[in-house]
C-alpha cells in the first residue's frame, strides 16, 4: 500500500527522511518479521544536538524527531543446525534467504548520522572514530541519504529544507557531496537522491520539472513531483535527463519517477510509482518508459544492486522497517532483515548488507547483514559503508 506523497512529503521534510522530494524514505506497508534474530542492536534513549542555522531558503523552526526505544534483552544467534528459512512478509509469499555470496571484506567502517552529526565509525563496534561535521543535519535543514564513493573518499548527500513546499526551487531539495578526509561539504545541483555509479565515473539524481498547486493549499504550498532522472559525468559536468513519459500530477501519480540507481554493469534502474523498475541504458532514449521493464513491482524503495539482487528498504504505517532481496528474474522478494522501528540500511560496494536501529534487528538465517550498534545508543537515521 502506498500513501500520499503530496502530506507525506511535507512531514518527510520535517522527519528528515526518502524523502527529500523524492528518495529518502517511500512509506508503504510493512510488517514484522518471525525469522529467527542473529544479531541485536543496543537500545538507549535518544540524545538531542544543537542543530544548525537554516540556510536563507528555508525558515528554521523544528529539528527532525527522534524516538526513544526500550530496553530489550540481547537473543543468541540461532544454531548452525537450523534450517534456512525467512518468515512470510505481510503482502509476499514466504521465500527462503539466500545464502551468503562469496564477496570481499567487509568494510571496516561505516558513515552515518546520528544525532545530527555525520560519523565515521567502527563497524564491529559501533565505536565513533571521528566526527566529520557536528551540524550536519538540524534545524531547518536535513541533510541524508548517504552514499560513499567506490574509493570510498566521498560521501553523497541529499539536502531538504523546512517549510520547503512554500517554493518550487526549495521543494525540489538539494545534493551535493563531503569529503570524506577532511568533512568539508559541496552543494552541486538542485535535485535528491544522488547515486553513484560503481565504476564512479557518474552520478545520477531525481528532479521536477514540474511545479503544481498543493491541493490541500492552492494558494501557499507546491507540489513538485520528480518526472526526470540526470545522469552526470563527473569529469566533464556533461548531463543527460531521461524523463518520464508522463508529467506526474503528485506524488503518489504512476508515472512520477520514485528511485533511480545503479547497476553493476553501469546501467541505471529506475523505480516508477506504480512500483515498475525499469532497465534505463544511460546511453539510449531519454524516455524512461521505452527501455525495458526488469521488474513488474518492487517493494519500497531499491537501494542498491549488487550482482545477485536488488537490496529494497520497505517502512511499515506502525514504524517497522523490513529489508528484503529481489532476484533478477523476479518472483517473490526474500525478506533478509526486519525491527520493529526505523532501521537506516547500508550496501557496501560488494554487496555487503549493514543496519542500525533502536529496537532489536531480526535477521534471516544465512544472510548477509551486519548490525551496527547505534554509537552512544542514539538515533541513526542513515548510514553507508
Amino acid at each position: 500500500m502506498r500513501t500520499s506523497r503530496a502530506t507525506s512529503h511535507r512531514n518527510s521534510l520535517a522527519a528528515g527522511a526518502a524523502v527529500l522530494a523524492a528518495g529518502l524514505v517511500i512509506a508503504a506497508c510493512g510488517g514484522s518479521s518471525d525469522v529467527a534474530s542473529s544479531t541485536v542492536a543496543s537500545t538507549a534513549e535518544t540524545t538531542t544536538v544543537p542543530a544548525t542555522t537554516a540556510p536563507t531558503t528555508a525558515a528554521p523552526t523544528t529539528v527532525p524527531p527522534t524516538s526513544a526505544a526500550t530496553t530489550t534483552t540481547p537473543t543468541t544467534a540461532p544454531p548452525s543446525t537450523v534450517p534456512v528459512t525467512t518468515a512470510p512478509p505481510v503482502t509476499t509469499p514466504t521465500t527462503t534467504a539466500a545464502s551468503t555470496p562469496q564477496l570481499g571484506p567487509k568494510p571496516a567502517t561505516a558513515f552515518l548520522t546520528a544525532d545530527n552529526q555525520l560519523l565515521e565509525v567502527d563497524a564491529a563496534t559501533g565505536a565513533t572514530i571521528r566526527v566529520l561535521d557536528e551540524f550536519f543535519s538540524g534545524e531547518g535543514i536535513f541533510r541524508g541519504g548517504l552514499r560513499l564513493s567506490p574509493d570510498r573518499s566521498e560521501i553523497w548527500y541529499s539536502e531538504g529544507y523546512e517549510d520547503s513546499w512554500y517554493s518550487c526551487e526549495a521543494s525540489v531539495g538539494s545534493w551535493g557531496r563531503v569529503d570524506a578526509a577532511n568533512g568539508a561539504l559541496e552543494l552541486l545541483g538542485s535535485g535528491s537522491g544522488v547515486e553513484p555509479s560503481a565504476d564512479g565515473t557518474y552520478v545520477s539524481y531525481l528532479t521536477s520539472g514540474v511545479c503544481v498547486p498543493d491541493p490541500e493549499q492552492p494558494e501557499f504550498w507546491v507540489l513538485t513531483p520528480p518526472d526526470r532522472v540526470v545522469v552526470r559525468e563527473l569529469a566533464t559536468g556533461e548531463e543527460r535527463e531521461f524523463v518520464t513519459d508522463t508529467p506526474p500530477a503528485d506524488y503518489a501519480a504512476p508515472s512520477v519517477v520514485s528511485s533511480a540507481i545503479f547497476g553493476p554493469a553501469g546501467n541505471l534502474l529506475v523505480q516508477l510509482g506504480d512500483g515498475r523498475l525499469i532497465d534505463v541504458d544511460p546511453n539510449g532514449s531519454g524516455v524512461i518508459q521505452d527501455h525495458p521493464v526488469v521488474l513488474d513491482e518492487v517493494p519500497a524503495e531499491p537501494v542498491a544492486a549488487t550482482g545477485e539482487s536488488v537490496i529494497s528498504v520497505e517502512f511499515g504505517d506502525e514504524g517497522s522497517s523490513d529489508v528484503y532481496a529481489l532476484g533478477p528474474a523476479g518472483g517473490a522478494p526474500t525478506l533478509v532483515a526486519s525491527a520493529g522501528a526505523f532501521m537506516a540500511v547500508g550496501v557496501s560496494a560488494e554487496g555487503h548488507i549493514a543496519v542500525s536501529s533502536l529496537e532489536p534487528v531480526t535477521v534471516a538465517p544465512g544472510a548477509d547483514v551486519t548490525v551496527l550498534d547505534p554509537p552512544g545508543d542514539s538515533f541513526v537515521f542513515d548510514l553507508d559503508w
